[in-house]
């Protein structure tokens, strides 16, 4: 019996799917921990199903369409749900539509995503993904709920949520996922090696470390740009001096 090959990285979209959706339902128990671990899953799921689809040469229109599918309900529908009921819901009507955040900003950038598909270098990621937006939203309430079991700083993840959603639509850049391969360049090692570093402290300390090194790839996208900004100033600067 012939298996298509295909088959595989569409079972990690569904798997991807199936978290969000479980997310979804843990965030209506109030589960909140269970429902961000699960976002966090579903990141994961998704990581995966693009580098299968690549290395088993099963790429199409089809698999692109259904991951971002996937994705809206995933990083967009799944986080929105969690952070209502854990937070903006007793908020009143302005909570139903900060809550709504992620989940419009989210489908925003993928449909981008979907049009521009092709045009963009593989070397960094045009705004913050929605992918690492859940993952921070997630990552605050179960950083919170480890160390207090309570959301001690509500008004902090208001600011994350806005911030995420916006840097989502943005065109500041942000480093892509490092290559395995052996021929990669110097840049890739590098990306490499903090990614070889970060997942080692998530791994061992996963409540603890998670979140902080989330909020670090947010924060990095703004400060290259402001670094660039900084740095163009100071060569105009230059050559008019040189003049």
């Amino acid at each position: 019996m012939k298996v298509n090959r295909s088959l595989a990285p569409s079972a990690f979209t569904l798997a991807n799917v199936f978290c969000g959706y479980f997310s979804v339902i843990s965030s209506m128990n109030e589960k909140f921990v269970q429902a961000g671990w699960l976002i966090v899953a579903a990141a994961v799921l998704d990581a995966l199903d693009g580098k299968i689809a690549r290395f088993a040469k099963v790429d199409s229109r089809f698999g692109v369409e259904y991951d971002s599918l996937a994705d809206v309900i995933s990083f967009g529908f799944a986080p929105s749900i969690l952070a209502y009921k854990a937070v903006f819901i007793n908020w009143g009507t302005i909570g139903l539509f900060i809550g709504i955040g992620p989940l419009v900003f989210a489908s925003i950038r993928l449909a981008r995503f979907n049009v521009r598909s092709g045009e963009t270098s593989k070397e960094f990621f045009e705004g913050l993904t929605s992918t690492s937006s859940a993952v921070t939203i997630s990552t605050f309430l179960i950083f919170n709920f480890h160390f207090w079991n309570i959301l001690r700083w509500e008004k902090i993840f208001l600011f994350i949520v806005i911030a995420v959603c916006l840097l989502m639509v943005t065109t500041i850049r942000y480093e892509s996922f490092p290559s395995f391969s052996l021929q990669a360049g110097r840049h890739n090692r590098n990306k490499f090696l903090v990614f070889l570093i970060g997942s080692t402290l998530v791994i061992i300390f996963p409540q603890e470390a998670f979140f902080p090194l989330a909020a670090t790839y947010v924060l990095s996208g703004p400060f290259y740009f402001a670094w660039q900004v900084i740095r163009g100033d100071s060569t105009s600067n230059k050559k008019k001096n040189e003049e």
